[in-house]
């Protein structure tokens, strides 16, 4: 197939989402034997600007229209035969995927955050020929706004997150990932019951935001962060309901400064590349807990992430949050293992710690599982099986 993509949000290299998707996509879809054209059109002026402010609209107005002259101009040089997206609402005017429809192309549009941040995401969803979501769960969200979802898991690419043997396990415990939600919790238990762990990432030293991709105001910490998330409490949830929301927030960050110093201890700092962080650790930690809105005080939920495949597909020792989506992937206990509280995070750290035999079949058989089964390529052979693209 001639696919067009436009997976990049941003087209400057320095960015590290200007080459997230693109870097997993495109590679998977050329060994797949698929031609990729892709878009030179930036997606960060419109994503940075305030969202249906006069500077946003205007901007994402000219985006749509780059692109949709982009793909019509290599439409005409050779026929595309499917255009494949990674935006928000604040990227894409929706009217832009019906004049891709009217030159006879199909559009896919892949999101990941369907469960916490589907907002981000509604305006647009129904517009797209198939709505690619890699949660489950998140289904329901796009039926209900009218749009075709279909669900594809995440994956890893082997060639990228690959075991390592030159590098000699450290006898301890490693997360990599940033400051969000309930990890601090988590990592405290650990620290606290003595397991060895270090952390990598931000929001886990003495100098650092200790939340850096919650939505909510209040988190950065101002007067004028806390002034603004009680008015959109108070504004989307009402007198009750939002004043109970604030005092969550509030009493959570507050519980939330207690530990940094606590955690300094561990923090690391930013990670080398994942398979050599990785490679040096006996066991690989994954806190999955997301919360439910996108915004503190709201419920903590589990779901998969990128990480458990990545995490597998190098070969590791891997414990996860457990969910129902997972057992889906990989023969929990056998393949990776699982834990529902930070007890049974704490016991089974440890035992994987002190039981290097049993560590090792884990690492074996997960990796086994994840080369098989979850690269890219089986998830782009498993989408155009569902969408029927190509066919």
């Amino acid at each position: 197939m001639r696919i067009f993509s436009a997976v990049r949000h941003s087209i400057d290299p320095r960015y590290f989402y200007g080459g997230l998707w693109s870097g997993m996509f495109h590679p998977a879809l050329g060994r797949l034997g698929h031609e990729v054209i892709v878009s030179n059109v930036d997606l960060r002026p419109a994503w940075k600007l305030p969202e249906e402010s006069p500077l946003h609209v205007q901007s994402r107005a000219a985006i749509t229209e780059h692109i949709v002259e982009e793909v019509r101009q290599a439409h005409a040089q050779q026929p595309i035969d499917l255009f494949l997206s990674y935006f928000y609402n604040a990227h894409f005017d929706p009217a832009g995927f019906d004049e891709i429809h009217r030159l006879g192309i199909p559009t896919v549009n892949f999101y990941c955050n369907s469960i916490c941040q589907f907002d981000l995401v509604a305006k647009i969803a129904p517009n797209v020929t198939f709505a690619w979501h890699a949660e489950k769960h998140a289904e329901p969200h796009y039926r209900q706004c009218g749009a075709k979802p279909v669900w594809v898991q995440m994956a890893a690419d082997p060639e990228i997150y690959r075991p390592l043997t030159n590098v000699t396990r450290q006898p301890r415990a490693c997360f990599i990932g940033q400051r969000y939600a309930d990890r601090d919790r988590l990592a405290a238990a650990l620290i606290k019951s003595g397991v060895p762990l270090d952390l990598y990432g931000s929001g886990w030293g003495n100098g650092d935001s200790e939340t850096t991709s919650d939505a909510s105001p209040a988190n950065s910490g101002t007067t004028s962060s806390y002034l603004a998330a009680v008015r959109w409490n108070l504004r989307t949830l009402g007198p009750l309901a939002g004043t109970a929301r604030t005092f969550r927030q509030w009493s959570y960050r507050r519980q939330t400064r207690k530990l940094t110093p606590l955690l300094a201890k561990a923090a690391r700092g930013r990670a080398p590349d994942l398979a050599s962080a990785f490679a040096a650790y006996d066991v690989a930690l994954n806190f999955s807990n997301v919360w439910a809105d996108g915004r503190s005080g709201s419920a903590l939920i589990p779901h998969v992430r990128l990480r458990d495949f990545e995490g597998p597909m190098c070969r590791t020792c891997y414990l996860t949050a457990h969910n129902d989506e997972i057992e889906e992937f990989y023969e929990v206990g056998k393949e990776i293992d699982t834990y529902r509280t930070a007890d049974e995070l704490v016991d089974k750290t440890r035992f994987y710690l002190s039981h290097p035999a049993e560590a090792e079949k884990l690492r074996n058989a997960g990796y086994a599982r994840a080369r098989v089964e979850h690269t890219w390529e089986r998830r782009f052979e498993e989408l155009f099986r569902k969408t029927g693209v190509g066919n």
